[in-house]
């Protein structure tokens, strides 16, 4: 296959003036920012109902297999959030 000058001189893409610059596409950002926020959202919720299972053992009066019972409850609210937003 052989190759002529002129078709390697073409550029590929149109070069744009210094006054018009390409418009930035914000879709990805945006999604990035939702999924890093949500995430972050996340981690916050389990720290805190991590730390709040000492409270509610002492203050409801529930066995440990009671308190395994509803974190489980509330991590898979977490699991369905992740598989329903995806």
């Amino acid at each position: 296959m052989a190759h002529d000058g002129a078709a390697a001189a073409t550029p590929l893409l149109a070069s744009f003036p210094e006054s018009a610059k390409p418009r930035r596409n914000m879709y990805p950002f945006s999604c990035a920012m939702l999924a890093s926020m949500s995430t972050v959202l996340m981690g916050y919720n389990l720290a805190v109902l991590s730390g709040a299972e000492i409270f509610i053992r002492e203050d409801l009066g529930l066995s440990d297999a009671e308190v395994e019972i509803t974190s489980l409850k509330e991590d898979g609210y977490d699991v369905g959030k992740m598989i329903f937003s995806a």
